[in-house]
């Protein structure tokens, strides 16, 4: 197997877990996780980051 391939392969088990974690397992049109492309994988952490990031405001430093 060719190094990038495994890169891919590292990357997208890595999203995975963090999806799963943040408890996720399939998407809404009934694909798992592991059949996605990992644009898409990339793409749906980045949307659950920043959604958990609009949670927490942070204070404006009194100067």
């Amino acid at each position: 197997m060719g190094k990038l391939k495994e890169a891919v392969d590292a990357r997208k088990n890595y999203l995975i877990n963090r999806l799963i974690i943040a408890g996720y397992t399939k998407m809404d049109d009934c694909r798992q996780l592991y059949e996605m492309p990992l644009p898409d994988l990339e793409r749906m952490n980045i949307h659950i980051a920043c959604s958990q990031a609009q949670k927490y405001k942070l204070d404006e430093p009194n100067i």
